[in-house]
């Protein structure tokens, strides 16, 4: 099936919203406050922002990330699969019709299965935590759908949003104390950087349910990972997480703690209950279309309430 018309334009949405953080800081860079402030200067930082924004949400669109996949899978500490996933593998490529793509497994008790697209091919990385204690039609559903992933064109550009708006963070601090004027507008970039995170996910489940014949195994799987968000955060495999944590099915971002006080009281969370949160709002979702109904690929509603709600009496 196609991907939906929606889930496009999240991904479309990603790319725009990615650009924004780098057009925050060449808007900085050309009326740096330090130097003066005057009309003419704000003016050239208008069209720096608008030109540098539209330029990098192009950019997205053309990053190899086929390249840069190639770089992350260079330095994963992985060895060969065993045969029977390699086989596997193979058989479901096949069935599926994509091009076999290499499997190997890391060492680590963490369960996580990954995607990195290559230039000479696909590799799929299982942890040997996701091989012996997944079920091995719940391993091979996850197999499957990251050889989808791994090939997908949209997936891909996902991705590359994901990775123009990794170092927001640095982005905007630099904005910021470059040009203190444009505070709002960094906070703003930065309080809506998980969308891209929110797209990929969401166009990846699309690809995999359209090309998996028995997507329940898959769901079954996302439940299971579900379980160890609270340890995600120790998988080692070569690269430190923020650098290759778009290519993971479970999230390995590392632990923060999270507050908020509201008049109707106060919620605490960790990223581990966020990862927890969205991989059930996976589950459920290719739960929901395995029965024909592709309506929860029609935007990121369920993903914003589930992390909106999180730790929340109501």
């Amino acid at each position: 099936m196609d991907l939906p018309l929606r889930a496009r334009l999240v991904v479309v949405s990603a790319a725009v919203r990615a650009a924004f953080c780098w057009a925050v800081l060449a808007a900085a860079l050309a009326a740096p406050i330090y130097i003066g402030f005057s009309a003419r200067r704000l003016a050239v930082s208008a069209i720096v922002f608008v030109v540098v924004w539209a330029l990098v949400a192009l950019a997205v669109f053309a990053l190899p990330v086929a390249r840069y996949g190639e770089w992350v899978a260079r330095r994963l500490t992985a060895g060969e699969a065993p045969a029977r996933l390699g086989n596997v593998a193979a058989g479901l490529a096949i069935a599926i019709g994509v091009p076999e793509g290499r499997v190997a497994v890391i060492d680590s008790d963490v369960p996580n299965v990954g995607a990195f697209p290559t230039r000479s091919g696909n590799l799929v990385v299982a942890t040997s935590g996701a091989v012996d204690s997944l079920g091995r039609d719940e391993l091979e559903g996850l197999v499957a759908s990251q050889l989808v992933v791994a090939g997908d064109r949209w997936v891909r550009w996902a991705t590359a949003a994901q990775l123009v708006q990794g170092p927001r963070f640095a982005l905007l601090f630099g904005s910021v104390f470059v040009n203190p004027f444009l505070m709002p507008t960094a906070f703003l970039a930065f309080f809506g950087g998980r969308y891209a995170d929110g797209a990929r996910d969401l166009v990846a489940d699309a690809a995999a349910v359209g090309a998996t014949r028995n997507p329940e195994p898959l769901v079954r799987a996302f439940r299971a990972l579900a379980g160890h968000a609270g340890s995600a955060n120790q998988l080692r495999a070569g690269l430190p997480g923020f650098l290759v944590d778009q290519f993971w099915v479970l999230s390995t971002r590392s632990t923060v703690h999270t507050s908020v006080s509201t008049p109707g009281g106060s919620r605490q969370w960790t990223t581990a209950d966020e990862v927890a949160a969205e991989m059930r709002v996976r589950a459920d979702r290719v739960e929901q279309a395995s029965r024909g109904d592709w309506t929860a690929f029609s935007g990121l509603r369920a993903w914003r309430r589930a992390l909106r709600t999180l730790n929340s009496s109501g």
